[in-house]
């Protein structure tokens, strides 16, 4: 299904991409540029003998989508994603862009597309929620707050290989195989380019090959994000909260985040090497396990893909998907608390 129909002329727009992905990242490094720091950049600082890889992932995606979209200047949704990603462009190279200018920016960006296009949650499947998001101001501010808890959380998770990016791949697949497999609407050939360019960031991610960045993160949680409200919006027999599963690990990984360093009264801007990957992470890494980092990310696809898929057998029963909403929470927490247990000697 997912490679059917594509002729010689898209195959030959996806060797285009990945021939400038693999050129570009030889120019970052002969030329020494858009390369990790971690002395910017905190998302990998903790990992150890962390080589130089350039963070080109979401220059390919957005490049690739330029080219493989024939109609990519006339569509409007286009030019917010690319606002997002520059907006994500320039927090990965300015160690002086404060966090504070960040969620403002974004804030504008969001709030634009969400007011100009319409792309409102509507509907929660609570009576007296639903009565406030019939409000067209109170929608709008409901629907920016989410999508910008899970730009900001996707950010988050993106601290090991495989992390983000397997999630951003593992949210089109169940979304793209649920539309074909009960005729629900939904832009599949978009859809499928995103499957496509994410399986192959994907594998230059696993070989240390190429980072996402927050250019990348922004770009495809932005475009997520928007994916799923319609998807949702246009398939009434589709829960909502087959939405909040879809979302639910960076946007918890973000609220946890929060929660947490109020808690322990540390500024909620500063860098956070409390995550449940830089535990998993330091545990392994403790245990002197080969590629750790991989190897974490790839722990926390698995268990996100068993949870994702267990949503998608039950994609319209709301109380059957909030229970596992609930188990998903319940076992991070299990987890999480195991592992700061087993580590708890770096705390």
């Amino acid at each position: 299904m997912l490679f059917a129909n594509i002729d010689f002329y898209v195959i030959t727009k996806f060797i285009i991409s990945i021939i400038f992905f693999i050129f570009f990242n030889q120019i970052c490094l002969k030329n020494n540029i858009f390369l990790s720091n971690t002395n910017i950049s905190n998302h990998k600082s903790f990992i150890k003998n962390q080589n130089i890889i350039p963070i080109s992932g979401g220059l390919f995606i957005l490049f690739s989508n330029i080219i493989l979209q024939n109609n990519f200047f006339y569509d409007y949704y286009n030019y917010f994603y690319l606002s997002i990603f520059l907006i994500g462009f320039y927090a990965d190279f300015l160690k002086n862009f404060k966090p504070i200018l960040r969620i403002i920016t974004q804030i504008l960006v969001i709030g634009l597309l969400v007011n100009i296009s319409d792309i409102l949650v509507k509907d929660v499947r609570i009576s007296l929620f639903n009565f406030f998001l019939n409000k067209h101001s109170f929608a709008l501010i409901f629907t920016v707050f989410c999508i910008l808890v899970f730009i900001n959380g996707a950010n988050l998770i993106d601290g090991v290989n495989l992390s983000a990016i397997g999630y951003f791949l593992l949210i089109f697949t169940v979304i793209y195989l649920l539309s074909i497999n009960n005729n629900f609407y939904l832009d599949r050939e978009f859809v499928k380019i995103q499957i496509f360019l994410l399986i192959i960031i994907l594998l230059f991610n696993f070989f240390n090959r190429s980072y996402l960045g927050d250019s990348g993160v922004y770009l495809l949680s932005l475009i997520s994000s928007v994916t799923i409200i319609n998807f949702i919006n246009t398939n009434n027999s589709i829960s909502p909260y087959f939405a909040v599963l879809l979302l639910w690990y960076p946007c918890f990984e973000n609220l946890f985040s929060i929660i947490r360093r109020l808690l322990n009264k540390c500024p909620t801007s500063e860098p956070d090497n409390k995550h449940l990957h830089h535990l998993i992470y330091s545990f392994l890494n403790k245990k002197k396990i080969n590629n750790s980092n991989n190897l974490t990310g790839a722990i926390i696809l698995s268990f996100n893909t068993i949870i994702l898929f267990l949503g998608y057998k039950f994609y319209s029963k709301t109380q059957i998907l909030l229970l596992i909403i609930f188990l998903a929470i319940f076992l991070y927490f299990l987890f999480y608390l195991i592992m700061r247990k087993k580590i708890k000697t770096i705390f």
